[in-house]
């Protein structure tokens, strides 16, 4: 049964939206989603998440990253330790221009805000070298600033996520990757970007400077479905989150997602879910 976790039941500061803990679990953690990006670094034993419906092995120096919009389990703990950071997507906005234009800060934070769910190279890294070492001093740090702290120091705490985020960003960008899937990263760069819009898959290849016949080859050979189908999952599955985790009228979350208008979105859940999404809200919310 899924169940929600919302941030700000965890947060310690009502100005700053983010909560950090040193998470060493002794049991399974049960499926479950919440409306906050999760940021998970393995400093000890290994794990086992599963995101969705893909598995990832967690061991030491790991990290990933979810947006939360994705239904995710956590077991299989032994001597398991991390640090575990919740946060609000909106703190992603501090970073520089030129680090959220990264391929680093794609695969990590937008990607996982899509909700696209092939996890084999893009949510999750291994931290290396020097790159460990000073998260764990940053995390060390904010843990720190957080929990003992009496009032926050919202300067300080956001710097020091930015400045997290900056390094897994740096880290991830310092491993070489094909020429295909930075294509394809790119392109589901573009395609969120523009996800509340009418999306032309021809303009996106061309803002890549390839063909669209190219484009549409490697995404679907990345994704395993064309485009045109990621685009209406994503959409689909945004609107699920919003009917889920928030009291916003459905048609605002209609047009914010993509959809025409309301009856637009109700034709299309009616098709792929069987029900309404004033039906879909209820249910969830029981």
């Amino acid at each position: 049964m899924e169940t929600q976790t919302i941030l700000k039941e965890h947060q310690k500061f009502n100005t700053i939206p983010i909560h950090i803990e040193r998470f060493t679990p002794d049991k399974p953690v049960l499926l479950h989603y919440h409306d906050c990006g999760e940021l998970v670094f393995c400093i000890g034993g290994h794990g086992i998440t599963n995101i969705d419906k893909t598995c990832l092995k967690l061991k030491r120096n790991d990290l990933f990253v979810i947006s939360g919009k994705q239904t995710h389990t956590m077991s299989d703990f032994n001597n398991f330790e991390a640090y575990r950071v919740l946060f609000d997507m909106s703190l992603l906005d501090a970073l520089p221009e030129k680090t959220k234009n990264t391929l680093g800060f794609t695969s990590l934070f937008l990607i996982s805000d899509s909700g696209y769910v092939n996890y084999n190279y893009r949510c999750c890294i291994s931290m290396t070298g020097h790159y460990t070492d000073r998260l764990s001093l940053l995390m060390q740090e904010l843990l720190f600033e957080y929990e003992t702290s009496e009032t926050s120091d919202e300067i300080y705490i956001r710097t020091l996520f930015c400045s997290i985020c900056m390094l897994i960003i740096k880290c991830f960008e310092s491993k070489p990757r094909k020429q295909a899937k930075t294509f394809f990263t790119k392109g589901i760069a573009e395609l969120v970007k523009h996800l509340n819009e009418s999306i032309n898959i021809s303009e996106v290849a061309h803002t890549l400077g390839i063909s669209e016949s190219y484009f549409r080859k490697v995404f679907t050979e990345q994704a395993g479905v064309s485009p045109a189908q990621f685009i209406a999952d994503i959409r689909l599955r945004r609107a699920k989150s919003l009917l889920s985790c928030t009291d916003k009228p459905i048609t605002e979350i209609a047009f914010s997602c993509g959809f025409y208008d309301s009856s637009h979105l109700t034709r299309v859940f009616k098709k792929y879910e069987g029900i309404t999404p004033k039906e879909y809200r209820k249910r969830t919310r029981q």
